[in-house]
């Protein structure tokens, strides 16, 4: 018996690779090139490699510092999202021994732009075997993507996210087939190419794991590449080789500190994040003009009708397409096609959405738009003739240029972008080695003030996570009997500090009573950094603030 193709091109695109000069590749290489620009221009601009831009970056490399020096996440000090970022950002923490922590931030940040271009990269050796075009238009796209941008200006966990979810889709699915599903015998000598499949399989599902363990929205392509597998093989075991793959790429970081505190990891991994987005979102029609890069537009177009609009092309692209098609939709199609809706509807759910989450959309969208464009050229080619070679290049000249806008805008966004530079005071007025206790570690990482000499000195680094994890998501609405225990870890913290630095108000961040805000008014002083208070209440002004208490710990060598 011999071997049947259910993907009949497979042959032809090897071929068509070894006799014409290798375009995808230089396609690749020039959207690489640009996206790279993107990313490099956006931290050059003040303030953006060793500036405050973010929250979240300064708590993930805070995680990576903590976790260097042996303080361990969940049971030390919360950490409201799996280990992988702080495994990935060792290195850099490594260096901020040597360097200082801004700089070792600054490595993070760097480390992070090459990411998410290696990311264009990947969709580009995914649809390779598809031509130039649909090359172009997903690398290309993914390039420009402003959410993918906004993403990689620091340390976030998108594009590492992406980075694993794509490095593992390539290797699940080998051309427009996924590893594992030819069917009949093999002819002979070609018996291997099965080890080889499996192989593959269970590799992809260990980077799709480990994108589970930077964060677990990844379960939700690596879910939708299970079930395609059972679906277009019929049989249980090549998905039973990729979960095993996934459990191992999840399971070899998350397993340790699972061991060393699973209380802790299940309520801030899991019970809180999911509690903290329990209460429905709003804003849906926004999220999409967002998700699909709308808003690069000017004001004056209306998002709805954007929407509507830019559905009906895509429907009208996978129309002309496919309907005429004697075959299913591919495998590849299909996983782009049902991982854009699956992430797009995941995104509309939660009471919580920022545009940097919409890059984990970024591929599933490019991939989408770029394989019905291709397909879409190939058949207006093989329709014309030989002879005749106006379809593809008109499709082709229709994406390259609005590739071309999005990127021009997205340069003339970028170069009106400031960031937050610490105060240079912050060095005089903070002795090194000072235990300082802060609600936003970025700054305390840029003043190179993260680190202290004092024994003792509070381990905390996610202030907002810390209330979510102790509180199972419900943060300030739990009842006082639950936000007790988050008190009390605030005034064991203030009773070990010498310095507080209150970067914002602090109302959403820390369960403030009058006896919490009574002890910090009576043992603290502001000197300064102070900055505007709208807040009225028992929070107190932001600003830095010293221990008057005498004899007290936390004052640093120079104290």
């Amino acid at each position: 018996m011999t071997r049947t193709e259910p993907w009949p091109a497979d042959d032809r695109l090897v071929q068509r690779a070894v006799t014409r000069p290798p375009t995808e590749g230089i396609v690749i290489a020039l959207c690489a090139a640009a996206a790279l620009s993107l990313r490099l221009y956006q931290l050059s601009r003040p303030g953006y490699l060793l500036g405050v831009t973010e929250y979240d970056d300064g708590v993930l490399f805070g995680n990576a510092l903590r976790l260097l020096t042996g303080v361990i996440p969940y049971r030390d000090f919360a950490m409201v999202q799996p280990p992988g970022s702080a495994l990935l950002m060792l290195s850099a923490a490594l260096l901020a021994k040597v360097t200082g922590t801004a700089w070792g931030l600054a490595a993070g940040r760097l480390l992070t732009v090459g990411a998410d271009t290696a990311n264009v990269v990947l969709l580009g050796v995914l649809v390779r075997h598809r031509g130039p075009l649909t090359v172009g238009a997903a690398c290309g796209g993914y390039a420009a993507d402003p959410d993918a941008i906004v993403a990689a200006h620091t340390l976030l966990l998108e594009p590492w996210l992406n980075l694993f979810c794509l490095a593992g889709a390539v290797l699940i699915f080998d051309g427009d087939r996924m590893a594992g599903t030819a069917t009949g015998l093999p002819p002979a000598g070609a018996r291997a190419a099965y080890p080889r499949d499996t192989r593959r399989l269970a590799w992809g599902g260990v980077l799709f794991g480990f994108a589970a363990a930077v964060k677990i929205w990844a379960l939700v392509p690596l879910g939708l590449a299970g079930l395609l597998l059972v679906v277009t093989t019929r049989r249980a075991r090549p998905a039973a080789v990729l979960a095993g793959g996934a459990a191992a790429g999840l399971g070899v970081p998350l397993l340790p500190f699972v061991a060393l505190a699973p209380g802790a990891v299940a309520r801030g991994v899991v019970i809180g994040q999911e509690v903290r987005n329990a209460y429905g979102g709003g804003g849906s029609l926004g999220r999409l003009a967002d998700m699909a890069g709308l808003h690069l537009l000017p004001a004056r177009f209306p998002p709805g009708l954007l929407l509507v609009a830019v559905g009906a092309v895509a429907a009208g692209c996978y129309g002309a397409a496919y309907l005429g098609a004697q075959r299913p939709l591919p495998p590849l199609e299909t996983y782009a096609f049902t991982g854009a809706v699956a992430v797009t509807a995941m995104f509309l759910w939660p009471r919580l959405y920022y545009s940097h989450y919409g890059a984990f959309a970024g591929p599933f969208l490019a991939l989408a738009i770029a394989l019905p464009a291709g397909s879409l050229s190939a058949r207006l080619a093989a329709a014309r003739g030989p002879a005749s070679h106006v379809g593809p290049p008109a499709v082709a000249v229709a994406l390259g240029l609005v590739v071309l806008a999005a990127g021009l805008q997205q340069f003339r966004v970028e170069s009106r972008l400031h960031g937050g530079p610490v105060p240079a005071v912050a060095d005089r007025l903070i002795p090194a080695g000072a235990c300082v206790l802060t609600n936003d570690v970025a700054y305390t990482v840029e003043a190179d003030r993260f680190y202290s000499d004092v024994s003792g000195c509070p381990s905390i680094v996610d202030s907002l996570g810390t209330l979510f994890a102790m509180t199972s998501g419900q943060s300030r609405r739990a009842a006082p009997a639950v936000l007790r225990p988050v008190v009390e870890l605030w005034q064991e913290d203030l009773a070990r500090a010498g310095y507080v630095w209150f970067t914002s108000d602090t109302a959403e961040q820390i369960p403030w009573t009058p006896r919490l805000y009574g002890y910090f008014r009576a043992h603290f002083r502001l000197i300064g950094l102070a900055a505007p208070h709208s807040y009225r209440g028992l929070v107190p002004r932001p600003g830095l603030y010293i221990r008057i208490t005498p004899g007290s710990p936390g004052l640093g060598r120079d104290g």
